[in-house]
């Protein structure tokens, strides 16, 4: 699935750079302050889906402040302490594990780079960069060596990352817009995150 989400991203992204967009909706005002995203794409490390939101706030026409949510299944970092364990590091032993997964959340800044000369560009890249938290969460197995009685525990950490990407954007439709983003969280850590993603944006 992940190499279907990744093959139909490129070529879009390939698509983007001809795509003919309408002019019609551009030559007005932009007053509009708010922009809501979503995103599908995948963690190309570990070659496993992931989707989002974000929120943007515009502080000038070229510069905003996003809030964002990731959600990445199938990855998380690693194991509690084995003195974490209720038994003892001697007496309990994994036998297997039952989900993982990684939230990101992040405040960003974008900083938009027009390629038209209109007063609402069609066509823009942009580069973000920000901070925020990273969840990780396991839920596992654990046997008794004396009782043989299986439990099942879970456990969470929270870490904190900073992010930075770059992306592309293509208005389709008035308020409407197609991105592309490509985005690095916590580089060179054990604890990295790299995202390619496809998004829709609205702006309201």
């Amino acid at each position: 699935m992940s190499q279907r989400i990744l093959s139909t991203i490129i070529a879009v992204s390939i698509c983007l750079s001809s795509f003919a967009v309408d002019l019609s909706a551009q030559e007005k005002k932009d007053d509009k302050k708010w922009e809501i995203s979503s995103n599908l794409g995948i963690e190309h490390r570990v070659d496993v889906p992931c989707v989002g939101l974000g929120l943007e706030y515009f502080l000038t026409p070229r510069i905003s402040l996003e809030g964002e949510f990731n959600y990445i299944p199938k990855i998380a970092h690693a194991l509690p302490p084995r003195d974490w364990y209720p038994r003892g590091e001697d007496v309990v032993r994994i036998i297997g594990e039952d989900a993982k997964y990684r939230l990101l959340w992040d405040v960003n800044f974008l900083f938009y780079f027009d390629l038209t000369k209109v007063k609402r560009p069609t066509m823009r890249w942009f580069l973000t960069v920000g901070t925020g938290f990273q969840y990780d969460r396991r839920e596992y197995n654990v046997v008794s060596l004396s009782t043989l009685e299986l439990d099942k525990y879970r456990y969470g950490e929270i870490y904190y990352q900073i992010g930075f990407g770059a992306g592309f954007e293509v208005n389709i439709k008035e308020d409407w817009a197609l991105r592309i983003l490509y985005k690095i969280h916590n580089p060179p850590d054990e604890l990295m995150t790299r995202r390619l993603t496809l998004g829709l944006s609205y702006r309201f």
